[in-house]
């Protein structure tokens, strides 16, 4: 299993980070333009295919007073604990490793069947 990591979010857009950048739902954003002949910054969003307009300050719709979802903000990837689930079987054997609980529950019939175990990551920084 290779570790996943996600978007966490650190502030809004400054054009000296250097990425990575999400939108404010987390949403990956990969920057194409850091800024046009017409002062936007262009890039993609998400799975889009289609390029995204933001102003040069990274907000998303300058009509608006306030805040939106879609304004780029400064992002860094941070780990996610991985997780998974065994069956312990009478035999001393185990059972694979499942990425959901009902995959593992499939095996719960099986001769020798004991249990399942769930195992997650402890991440540095969390709890003992």
């Amino acid at each position: 299993m290779t570790q996943k990591t996600k978007l966490e979010i650190i502030g809004p857009y400054t054009p000296e980070h250097p990425g990575p950048f999400c939108n404010r739902k987390k949403a990956p954003i990969e920057i194409a333009v850091k800024v046009d002949r017409n002062g936007k910054i262009l890039g993609y969003e998400g799975d889009s295919k289609d390029l995204t307009k933001w102003e040069s300050n990274g907000q998303f719709d300058s009509t608006r007073m306030s805040d939106t979802e879609y304004d780029i903000m400064n992002a860094r990837e941070v780990p996610v604990a991985r997780e998974f689930w065994v069956n312990e079987f009478r035999n001393g054997g185990w059972g694979g490793m499942f990425e959901t609980e009902e995959e593992a529950a499939e095996w719960k019939g099986s001769f020798n069947f004991i249990r399942t175990i769930h195992v997650r990551e402890v991440l540095p920084g969390e709890g003992a």
